[in-house]
């Protein structure tokens, strides 16, 4: 069997499959003397013949039968190491591209340190946007998956949920709210609110919450990124709408407060977000899954349940 080729098992394997030289050749897109002369080839290298040719159905013998299962062995393991080495080209030299809003820098490298404990040799490289921003990378096919509360409706992306998010209302401690308890959503008429810039899912979560209020607030003041936020919130400038995932260590330090006003902390989620029209690579993949797995209890550790309440 020296001069046994892969292209021969392939067309061995189809013409036993069809039991018709004809239709192996119009299955291999290949012409049906192709099919003959290579199998009269195999044959005689290996000194048998593998099928009986008596009538116009091509049948196998006893020994094309035997043949069968060590064909189909061959190609089964060389499928298994075109997928381990798919895997380790994804795994291994790939770069995962991991496209983020800026509320989840806030736990993201939390989460990353778990995940390099899986999977070491995986390179990430982070991209931070607001929302708006992060849509068009993944309209552009620009990153391979996104984490982003809201998920985008009008592009061909498939969004998955991986953990709930809530939002709230914050001020300083020695904010004329703070401590006070059951405030009316219309409060916020009486006091300088800060809002987040457009195009963040923050702002459409407050903007979203205030038309179903039956609000219309007169912004104070609009910043760009958490940080500047909630300095200006601890200086007592006003308060502002926040996802309460920023403000961990704030609140452990009691630098800052959640303000109790009706109907809120309000809960969304958090969503792994992936353009389709690309094969995922193993990492891609190896990421997804792993943030279905593990991100709500990561979540928890970190912030615990009390935010949700």
């Amino acid at each position: 069997m020296r001069n046994l080729t892969l292209r021969q098992i392939r067309i061995f394997l189809s013409a036993a499959k069809f039991q018709s030289f004809t239709k192996a050749a119009a299955d291999l897109n290949i012409t049906g003397s192709a099919v003959s002369l290579q199998i009269k080839e195999m044959e005689g290298d290996i000194g048998i013949s593998l099928f009986n040719r008596e009538s116009k159905q091509i049948t196998l013998t006893s020994a094309g039968e035997h043949f069968l299962l060590y064909a189909n062995r061959v190609v089964r393991t060389l499928n298994e190491a075109r997928d381990v080495m798919e895997n380790l080209r994804g795994t291994e030299m790939g770069i995962l591209k991991i496209g983020l809003v800026s509320n989840t820098r806030y736990f993201l490298p939390t989460i990353l340190v778990e995940f390099k404990k899986v999977y070491p040799s995986i390179q990430i490289k982070i991209i931070v946007k607001n929302r708006q921003e992060l849509i068009e990378l993944l309209r552009e096919c620009e990153i391979d998956v996104a984490i982003m509360g809201k998920p985008p409706k009008h592009i061909n992306a498939n969004a998955h949920l991986i953990a709930s998010h809530p939002h709230g209302f914050i001020a300083s401690p020695s904010h004329y709210l703070a401590g006070k308890q059951s405030l009316p959503a219309n409060i916020l008429n009486q006091t300088d609110v800060i809002f987040r810039e457009s195009g963040s899912g923050t702002r459409y979560i407050m903007e979203k919450y205030l038309s179903e209020q039956g609000l219309s607030l007169k912004m104070s003041m609009e910043m760009s990124g958490n940080e500047t936020i909630k300095q200006a919130v601890m200086a007592d400038l006003g308060i502002s709408f926040v996802s309460l995932h920023t403000i961990g260590n704030e609140l452990v330090n009691k630098k800052i407060v959640i303000l109790d006003i009706q109907d809120t902390p309000i809960i969304r989620t958090w969503y792994i977000v992936t353009p389709n029209t690309l094969s995922a690579t193993h990492a891609a993949e190896s990421f997804r899954d792993f943030m279905l797995e593990r991100a709500e209890g990561i979540l928890n550790d970190l912030f615990g349940t009390h935010l949700f309440s």
